[in-house]
Order: C-alpha cells, then structure tokens, then sequence
C-alpha cells in the first residue's frame, strides 16, 4: 500500500511526456487515473497502451482551455471513478521569439493554454477536492521564476500560476486541500513535442544542447513526493534552485548573466 493506493487523479496534458510518465507511475502506485489531452488521436493511443495492461484509467479528451470542456473532465471521472482527488495541471506549450517580433495572437493562446488551462481544470475540481481533501498542483517552470528573453510570453504564463498557486492557498485554508506548485527545469522533450513561432505557427521543439535535460522519470517523481507530503513549493534541478536563490537575493546579478549569455548567444 502507498499514499496513493485507490487515490483518483486527474492529469491534463497527460499523452506525452512529463504527464505520460506521471501516468505510469501512479498507476504502479495504485491509484485511478484520468488522461487528458486536446489530441484525441494521441491520447486514445496513450489510453490503449495502459489499457492493454490492465490498468484502471480512463480518457477523456478535450481543451482544458474551454470551461465547459473542463467541467466535462470532472464529470466524466466522477461518472467513472466516484471520486477526485488529486489533480495535476500539467497540459502547457512554449514559444520562442523576441517580444517585438511574436504576434499579438500568439501571447493569448499562450496564455489560454498555460494560464487558463490550469484555472479552469482546478475549478471545475475544486468542489470535489473539497470533498476529498485532496491535492491541486500547477506545473510551472524555471522560467516562472524570472522572464527568460525570447521566452518572454512562456515565462508570463507560468509567473500567473505563482500568483493562482499564493491566491489559492489561502483562500482554501482550514479545508484541507492541498495546493502545490512545482518549478521545473529544463526536460527531456518527447519526440512528438511541439511548440508556437513568433507567427503562432505550431514547430517542432528545438532540441537543446546547452544544458544537460532531466528525465522527465526524476520530474514525475519529484511531483509525487510533493503530493504525497503536501508540500507548497518546489524548484527542481540545481540550476533551477540556483535561480531561485539569485533572483531573489542579487537580481542585479541574475539580470547581468542573463544579459551576457543572451548577447552572446542571439546578438553576436
């Protein structure tokens, strides 16, 4: 038995990467869980894969940026499972580009996708994790610690869910929800990863080779101890901490850094 044995989970963006590893283990942990994921082809896919083995999951496919889409999600697990208590905000895309050059479209569907498409899943739950006294957790990023340049609307985004992340924790205290935000760093992408131009034109995602990428395995795991203790706040990966611990106490010098390897990189 763990903390999760019988436990139902919600995971948005859940046919790939990060939120597909997060399946599988909470899954070998015992719980329920519930995919999620805008493409249905991929994420029938996905479903048919833990299917095949058993395993107690359902999918429900649709946008976590449309709120009736989300009210769906509850409903269908409700329907299936009798209960919610655990979801994990994890649907979210990037885009690269100087602020000057992206398309003003391109900022709202950024921010429809990693903003709102993390406000309206938790809504939609949050009756039921009342109920549950369970756990919502927002998956953020390195960059929502500090605007990243040319990941300007990307760090935006994910600076919203720290101010959802602080609302929230205080708005639900003494109901015994638990509220989490995890900043993650660099990953290692699935193949299949895509994400917006400065035109808003969907590309694949550049490969990275300046920094060593975490298995998204380590990121998974680290998501789980937070639930599983009820912690508030996490920075993954050194560099991640070293970040946070720069901007906070020399932000000078995290802006000089910043400005050097961005000079050197883009500008040169």
């Amino acid at each position: 038995m763990t903390k999760l044995s019988n436990k139902v989970a919600i995971i948005t963006g859940s046919s790939m990467g990060i939120g597909k590893v997060m399946v599988q283990q909470m899954l070998d942990q015992g719980a329920k869980v519930v995919l999620n994921a805008r493409n249905e082809k991929r994420l029938q896919a996905t479903y048919e894969f833990f299917k095949s083995k058993n395993y107690p999951v359902i999918a429900v496919a649709g946008d976590v940026s449309k709120m009736e889409d989300c009210q769906r999600l509850m409903d269908e697990t409700i329907k299936a499972f009798g209960q919610i208590d655990i979801l994990v905000n994890n649907a979210g895309i990037s885009m690269e580009g100087e602020v000057i050059d992206v398309d003003p479209e391109v900022f709202r569907k950024v921010m429809e996708v990693n903003y709102l498409g993390s406000v309206f899943p938790t809504k939609a739950a949050l009756p039921h994790l009342k109920t549950s006294k369970g756990s919502v957790i927002f998956i953020s990023s390195a960059a929502g610690i500090r605007g990243l340049p040319r990941y300007a609307v990307y760090s935006s985004s994910k600076m919203a869910l720290t101010a959802l992340a602080e609302s929230m924790k205080i708005e639900l205290y003494g109901s015994n929800v638990h509220v989490g935000i995890a900043y993650v760093g660099f990953t290692k992408n699935d193949a299949q990863k895509t994400i917006y131009d400065a035109n808003g034109e969907i590309i694949a995602q550049p490969v990275r080779t300046f920094i060593k990428a975490e298995p998204p395995e380590n990121v998974s795991n680290r998501v789980l101890r937070m639930i599983e203790k009820r912690r508030f706040k996490e920075v993954f990966t050194p560099l991640g901490k070293l970040n946070a611990v720069v901007n906070r106490w020399a932000p000078s010098l995290g802006e000089l850094i910043l400005r050097k390897n961005y000079i050197k990189n883009w500008k040169s």
